[in-house]
């Protein structure tokens, strides 16, 4: 009787003390990584597959994809490069070495649009814009595919993300960090390239806020915030718009600039080449690690 019951409280400590170990095992668990990129063409990719690194062509093991631009589920999936035509980007060189520096699930939000501009002047009526001034914002809804139903780029990155963080990624049992934005555009607000540095500050406050009020964490309200500059080379190129990335750049706390005056663009003269799209997305990585993200 006694052994019996000697037999029985043993059990109810070990199951006690196994209870309080996986809840610390839980609790130590790091949060997974999540990483926001949004821009233009160069950003959104423009080497066909067909160019596509050897070590890209099995795609991923760890990394969670969600593209947003045109619609949204808050869903992950996969990344591949199987269909015909397609194009990739300095991010899935930048994923790649996320990859196997985590070794570790992790996660990826995009929201991009080739020829789009900050500023609603410097584009045309029917493409999508960055725009990030608040009276126009209350006005003009996420865009999601159709411009007739919504404008705002911004909002697709940023509501995209409420979005994945509200259907997936609250429900992670370890929880999630974003660890950065990464961004490049420039090109198509040559015209409007005076109104760069307000229209780009702003941007970038709010994307950050939009994220501070989605984690709840404040110092989302300093998230990093990589981004490169216009190639010199480009036909798109304006010195006053760069100088205004730079100025951004220096007043804003954790802002960095990646230097890509010498970039080598395709024929077309806008587009990163096949070896820049690769070394930007090098670039990406080497900045991420440089500031803490990784």
């Amino acid at each position: 009787m006694k052994s019996s019951l000697f037999r029985s409280s043993l059990k109810i400590i070990a199951t006690a003390l196994a209870v309080t170990f996986s809840a610390a095992d839980a609790g130590a668990q790091r949060p997974v990584s999540v990483f926001l990129t949004a821009g233009q063409s160069n950003a959104d990719g423009r080497v066909r597959v067909e160019q596509l690194p050897e070590y890209l062509k099995d795609g991923y093991k760890k990394l969670h994809y969600a593209e947003v631009t045109s619609k949204c589920t808050g869903k992950f999936g996969r990344r591949t490069f199987k269909k015909p035509k397609q194009r990739w980007a300095f991010c899935d060189v930048t994923n790649y070495l996320i990859e196997q520096t985590l070794n570790t699930d992790f996660y990826a939000v995009k929201a991009t649009y080739g020829g789009t501009a900050i500023d609603t002047a410097a584009t045309y009526a029917h493409r999508p814009v960055w725009c990030a001034d608040a009276e126009w914002l209350k006005n003009n809804n996420a865009y999601r595919g159709d411009i007739a139903t919504g404008k705002s780029l911004t909002k697709s990155l940023t509501e995209g993300f409420a979005m994945c963080a509200d259907s997936t990624l609250s429900g992670l049992p370890q929880g999630y960090d974003v660890k950065a934005i990464m961004w490049h555009q420039g090109e198509s607000d040559k015209s409007k390239a005076s109104h760069y540095y307000k229209n780009f500050k702003d941007m970038i406050c709010y994307m950050r806020e939009s994220v501070w009020r989605v984690t709840g964490d404040s110092s989302d309200l300093q998230l990093p915030f990589i981004f490169g500059t216009v190639p010199h080379s480009s036909k798109l190129y304006s010195k006053e718009l760069e100088d205004a990335q730079r100025r951004v750049a220096a007043e804003l706390p954790c802002v960095y600039m990646i230097d890509l005056s010498d970039a080598v663009l395709q024929s077309d003269g806008l587009h990163f080449n096949e070896e820049w799209t690769e070394r930007v997305g090098k670039l990406m990585f080497e900045k991420l690690k440089e500031t803490g993200c990784l």
